[in-house]
C-alpha cells in the first residue's frame, strides 16, 4: 500500500502544473476552486500612485486569507496589517517605469504560494521639487516697470532695466523656461494619471495635487466660528475622501502659504488670477485656507487649554488679496489639496 502510494505521488510531481492539481494529488482541494469560499478582490485603493514614493493601499474583497499578501511590479510591500476576511492594509513602493503597473494579491498559505487577484494602479512619475520650491509668480516679460510710470512695459526695455534690472519679469523660470504647454510660462502642471483637469491637477513645481472642483464652504457674518468653518469644510473633505477623489483618501485643505501658490499675477484672465487653463472650474471670490488668523486665536481658560481661532486666512483668486475671512461678505469656497 505504501509503495503504491509513492508511485502515485511521483506520478504526480512528475506531471504536476498546478496547484490545483497538487491539492488533488494530495487528496484536498484547491485553495483557489470556485465555490463560496473562493476569496476574490473587489478593489484596490488608492489606484494612482508615485513611483519611489510609498503608498498606503487599502486591499478590499471576501474571503481573503489571514496570510493575504501584495505585490507590485518592479517595486516592493510591507507585510500587512488589519487583516480581516474583507480586507487588509499594506504600504507599497512602487519601481520600474512610470505607466500602468499589476499589484498581484496572493497568498502563502501553502509552500509554494497561491495567486488571488491582479489589481492595475497608475504609477506616475514623481516631481522633484527643489528644497523650499516656489511656483513662479506668473508676471511675464511684458510686465516691468519704468522710472515715473504705473504702465506696463517690456521686461527687456532700457527703461525698465534702468528702474531695476532684477523686476519679477526679469527673472525665474517664465525666463528660464518660457513654455506655456504646462502651464503660463513659468507656471506648471500635469493631469494625474488619467483622470481630467476637473478632477484633479498636480502641481509639478511643488508637487501638490489640488483637487479641480470648488467646494463651498457657505459661511458669513457672525457664523465664522472655527467650529462652524471646520464643519463646513469637513463636508466636502469627507465627500472627497469617501469617493476616493482621484483614488485618494487623505485630501485636506491646504495652509495659506500653498493656496498661495496657486495665485497668477500676470493672469491673462480678467476677472481670476489662476492660471484658468488647468484650473476652469475657479470660482471669482476667497478660498479658505486651513491657516487660523493670529489675532483671533484664543486659548481657553479651562482644560483642554486647546487655541480656538474665530478667523481664517482666504486668498481671494478674483484679486489676488490674502485676507482673513472676516473681511470677506460673501459665501467662501474651498479647494482641496493632498
Amino acid at each position: 500500500m505504501e509503495v503504491r502510494a509513492a508511485r502515485h505521488l511521483a506520478r504526480c510531481l512528475g506531471t504536476l502544473v498546478t496547484l490545483s492539481a497538487l491539492a488533488a494529488c494530495l487528496g484536498g482541494e484547491s485553495p483557489t476552486s470556485s465555490g463560496s469560499l473562493a476569496a476574490t478582490v473587489s478593489a484596490v485603493t488608492p489606484v494612482i500612485a508615485l513611483l519611489g514614493q510609498p503608498t498606503t493601499f487599502t486591499v478590499s474583497g471576501q474571503n481573503l486569507p489571514l496570510t493575504a499578501l501584495a505585490s507590485i511590479a518592479g517595486g516592493t510591500c510591507t507585510t500587512p496589517i488589519n487583516r480581516t476576511s474583507t480586507s487588509f492594509t499594506t504600504v507599497c513602493t512602487p519601481g520600474g517605469t512610470a505607466g500602468s503597473q499589476s499589484m498581484t494579491i496572493w497568498s502563502d498559505l501553502v509552500p509554494l504560494g497561491w495567486w488571488i487577484a491582479a489589481q492595475p494602479v497608475m504609477v506616475n512619475t514623481a516631481p522633484v521639487p527643489a528644497i523650499n520650491a516656489l511656483p513662479d509668480s506668473g508676471i511675464a516679460a511684458s510686465q516691468c516697470y519704468g522710472a515715473g510710470s504705473n504702465i506696463l512695459i517690456s521686461c527687456t526695455s532700457a527703461a525698465a532695466i534702468a528702474l531695476n534690472d532684477r523686476q519679477d519679469g526679469m527673472v525665474g523660470r517664465d525666463v528660464a523656461s518660457p513654455v506655456s504647454t504646462d502651464g503660463q510660462l513659468g507656471l506648471s502642471y500635469n493631469l494625474v494619471g488619467t483622470y481630467a483637469k476637473t478632477d484633479c491637477v498636480i502641481d509639478n513645481i511643488t508637487g501638490l495635487i489640488w483637487a479641480g472642483t470648488s467646494g463651498t464652504v457657505a459661511i458669513t457674518g457672525g457664523d465664522r466660528t472655527s467650529a462652524n468653518i471646520a464643519f463646513e469644510a469637513n463636508v466636502n473633505l469627507a465627500s472627497a475622501n469617501t469617493s476616493g477623489l482621484c483614488g485618494f483618501r487623505n485630501w485636506r485643505v491646504p495652509t495659506r502659504s500653498e493656496l498661495q501658490s496657486l495665485l497668477n499675477y500676470g493672469s491673462v484672465d480678467p476677472y481670476l488670477d489662476i492660471d484658468t487653463n488647468w484650473f476652469p472650474n475657479t470660482m471669482p471670490g476667497a478660498y479658505y485656507s486651513a491657516t487660523p488668523y493670529a489675532p483671533s486665536v484664543k486659548i481657553p481658560a479651562t482644560p483642554p487649554s486647546t487655541p480656538v481661532a474665530s478667523n481664517f486666512w482666504v486668498v481671494d483668486f478674483s484679486n489676488g488679496r490674502i485676507v482673513p475671512d472676516s473681511a470677506v461678505s460673501t459665501s467662501i469656497y474651498v479647494r482641496l489639496v493632498r
